[in-house]
């Protein structure tokens, strides 16, 4: 990533992701430089959200999309101390992907 030294920084923040355990859309272990965090940032909400309706990507191949994803589309994005809900809406272009515009992310809550 050429980001040079990170060893005091708290980048790069990276997820990994999984099917969902309880229910959600995506499971995720976020990892903050020296640790995993204890939920999930909105902006890395945010960003899994994203990936998990763009086709073809790895977060769309492990997520559990729901059915209907064009307009006012809920997320749930599972993380060890609870969900994390993004609402996205969703417009599908005419080259078939569909480009995501954050609209509402509540705070994280326990499930």
């Amino acid at each position: 990533m050429n980001l040079g030294d990170v060893t005091d920084a708290t980048v790069p923040k990276m997820s990994l992701l999984s099917p969902p355990a309880h229910g959600g859309t995506v499971s995720t272990r976020t990892f903050i430089p020296h640790r995993v965090h204890e939920a999930i940032g909105v902006l890395g909400a945010v960003s899994v959200a994203t990936a998990c309706l763009l086709t073809g990507s790895v977060a769309h191949a492990v997520a559990v999309i729901p059915q209907k994803t064009e307009g006012s589309t809920e997320i749930v994005v599972e993380h060890p101390t609870g969900f994390f809900t993004v609402t996205i809406e969703v417009a599908v272009s005419p080259g078939g992907r569909p480009p995501g515009t954050p609209r509402e992310c509540p705070t994280a809550r326990s499930s």
